[in-house]
């Protein structure tokens, strides 16, 4: 497995710092930039809303002055009209209708007042300037002569009737009436006035807009005339026409502010007569109000946008100057980071055996001139190689690595540790476009190397020590089958016995010397020195060489050592010599703990299973050979201790403890894990090696070395 490179940590507080100054940096132009939306926006707003309520105080105090006037002019032809009745009303004295009719006919009317009539208590026309006499209408029907015939004594005013289409004179009129009466209260007849409409439409010129309103309204709530327009409101009820008239009983002026029958929106001021009933409204419409208020609404609204754009601007500006500042802060930071990380890679560069490199931009530079480094032209040849210049490209580099070299005829054995430099120097070399740059630390390991290989050559001839008895019988035992057929075959040539019986004796003599010089060859091999590198190697074949050097100990001991070869084959990267002895230390302390078991169970029977098998580890196959045994199992406070140095559960004498730990260290740098545990009343041990498979086959001593460092983190407390 492959350790990736670790992410580099900020080496000081002040990157960590610059990181939050920039957030906050972040945060004031979002908030200027969001600014410069709603503050011009808002301000606008509120211009435009207290330059509408300004526009609309003014034109309600405008109509209300123009109400004023108007009712000022209608009083006076109103009371213009009032004298003018007045001064008839000696005609219910006259004796007969015709002298009512001249009467009449000479009275000077006045201005607008096309006719003038008078009507006796019953509705009748008696006499009008425009009518001859004996020609009588009935006028009971009108409703301001129903009026007058309903009223008592107290009736006396001038009346206003609403707009009625005359009879006699054939065009729309406002009744102007009183009523005449005797002494005691009686009505004696009616004196009316026709006052001609159109006449009352010269106030269209001071109509304020297109959709403005001029209205005269009775004290019954109905229009008597309105501007623009014929008729266009004339005689409709104006509480219908007009819904948010106010109330007749309110203040004097009153605003006016509504939406009338035909849809359109108006302001303006409501007055009331006070010597006759009606009242003038004068209204304009809203949108005229905001027409007049357009150029101001521009206006507006350009400063808006130039207070916006001026905001913008000056989060553009801050940002920029925010950024400059950064730039020369992380130009500060750079060039301290980097004086600091010479000064400590000089200082690594004198450790003893230690080489340091850095790789930038695709160019190696030594740091330091460490005599100590025996070899520093052959590992800055190996990583100025291009293909591990594409792996530092890519990060597809391993965090560490194994490599070996030849020189001068030694072989030696060096660790690259490969680390990034820190984030401040990679974010710059980024935003510049160039590679990232790495410091490859080169340990020299040869000598802990060899000592390691002491340490497993010892623990080899120890294991070798243990096995000298069942070794002693393994050989003897082919040495007596070869004297007795020596014997034989001499017998035979003596006594003249056949050539073929001669060649048989001599033939079995053969078959016993190749076994005893194969227990012969595997044991050299067994006892010396291990090479350096991996070699691939069959797992059903170690196992087989452990048997044939372990198989008359077991038997001498009455233990069965049962293997079955696997039906594939599986093959592993390693150093053959070292899982062997791994496998002989675990079959020992079998061996050990069923003979201690024994001193409690007489008679056991002693087995020992050796299994091979695969599986799949951290998603990558792996070839576990299993060494099962029915001792009696480890103690559970001494599982989590096995593979420590010196720790042994065998009595005093009989185990140094190197054993199982030496195993583990085995098995790790050859990037597996040993694992133990009980099962089944014995120990079962596992030895959980890479396979050398499809996704493993380039792979050469260098990588597997690497990969046992993923799985030092495996090791047990």
């Amino acid at each position: 497995m492959t350790t990736p490179l670790p992410r580099p940590l900020p080496a000081t507080d002040p990157p960590a710092r610059t990181s939050a100054d920039g957030s906050g940096r972040r945060l004031l132009l979002a908030i200027l930039l969001v600014a410069a939306f709603i503050v011009p926006t808002a301000m606008a707003s509120l211009i435009m809303r207290f330059h509408e309520q300004h526009e609309v105080r003014e034109a309600q105090e405008t109509t209300r002055k123009l109400a004023l006037v108007l009712v000022s002019h209608f009083e006076r032809t109103f009371e213009g009209v009032d004298r003018f009745l007045d001064g008839l009303a000696g005609v219910a004295e006259d004796a007969s209708p015709e002298a009512m009719r001249w009467r009449l006919k000479a009275a000077k009317l006045p201005t607008s007042v096309l006719q003038v009539s008078f009507i006796d208590a019953q509705g009748q026309l008696v006499a009008s300037n425009l009518v001859p006499p004996g020609r009588r209408i009935d006028l009971s029907d009108r409703e301001h002569i129903r009026k007058h015939m309903s009223a008592g004594a107290e009736d006396s005013r001038l009346a206003v009737s609403k707009p009625v289409f005359g009879r006699v004179t054939g065009v729309w009129s406002v009744q102007f009436s009183k009523a005449l009466r005797a002494p005691d209260g009686r009505l004696r007849g009616i004196i009316a006035a026709s006052y001609e409409i159109s006449d009352l439409r010269f106030y269209e010129a001071l109509v304020p807009d297109g959709d403005g309103l001029v209205a005269l309204i009775g004290d019954d709530g109905v229009i008597r005339a309105s501007a623009p327009g014929a008729r266009r409101l004339d005689g409709e009820v104006a509480a219908v026409a007009l819904p948010d008239l106010p109330s007749a009983n309110g203040p004097d002026p009153a605003w006016y502010g509504g939406v009338g029958s035909d849809g359109v929106r108006r302001i303006g001021a409501v007055v009331r007569s006070e010597s006759y009933p009606v009242s003038v409204i004068v209204a304009r419409s809203f949108a005229s109000v905001l027409r007049e208020s357009r150029e101001f609404y521009l206006w507006v609204i350009g400063l808006a946008a130039g207070l916006g754009v001026t905001i913008v601007a000056l989060a553009l500006m801050v940002r920029r100057y925010a950024a400059l500042g950064e730039a020369l802060r992380e130009q500060a930071l750079q060039a301290g980071a980097q004086q600091r990380e010479a000064q400590v890679l000089e200082a690594i560069s004198r450790v003893p055996g230690i080489c340091v490199l850095l790789v930038a931009n695709g160019e190696v530079t030594r740091i330091g001139r460490s005599e100590t480094c025996r070899m520093p032209d052959l590992i800055v040849d190996r990583i100025q190689r291009r293909d591990f210049l594409d792996r530092i490209r890519t990060g597809r580099v391993p965090a560490t690595s194994v490599e070996h070299f030849s020189w001068n005829g030694e072989e030696y054995e060096i660790q690259l540790v490969v680390a990034e430099l820190d984030e401040i120097r990679d974010r710059t070399r980024s935003d510049a476009g160039g590679e990232p740059a790495v410091v490859v630390f080169a340990v020299d390991q040869t000598a802990q190397r060899l000592q390691q290989n002491k340490l497993y050559q010892m623990s080899k001839m120890a294991s070798l020590g243990e096995l000298v008895t069942g070794l002693a019988h393994e050989i003897n035992q082919p040495l007596g089958v070869i004297r007795l057929a020596a014997n034989n075959a001499l017998t035979g040539l003596r006594g003249g016995l056949p050539a073929e019986h001669t060649a048989d004796k001599l033939d079995r003599i053969l078959r016993q010397v190749k076994r005893m010089k194969a227990i012969i060859d595997h044991m050299r091999i067994f006892s010396r020195e291990s090479p350096q590198g991996l070699q691939p190697a069959e797992a059903a074949g170690i196992v087989e060489g452990v048997l044939q050097v372990l198989g008359t100990e077991t038997r001498v001991d009455d233990i069965t050592l049962d293997f079955v070869p696997p039906a594939e084959r599986l093959d592993v990267l390693c150093r053959r010599e070292q899982i062997e002895q791994v496998l002989i230390n675990l079959v020992l302390n079998a061996r050990d703990a069923i003979r201690s078991r024994r001193a409690s169970v007489p008679g056991l029977q002693g087995t020992i299973a050796i299994d091979i098998g695969r599986e799949t580890i951290d998603g990558r196959p792996h070839v576990v050979l299993t060494v099962r045994d029915n001792g009696g199992g480890i103690p559970e406070t001494a599982l989590g201790k096995v593979f420590q140095p010196f720790f042994t559960t065998k009595p005093s004498g009989q185990g140094t403890g190197l054993g199982l730990s030496v195993s583990f260290g085995i098995v790790r740098e050859h990037g597996g894990l040993l694992s133990a545990g009980n099962a089944d009343g014995g120990a079962v041990f596992r030895i959980a090696l890479p396979e050398r498979g499809a996704d493993a086959g380039e792979t050469g001593p260098a990588q597997a070395a690497a990969e046992r460092s993923a799985s030092t983190s495996q090791a047990p407390a």
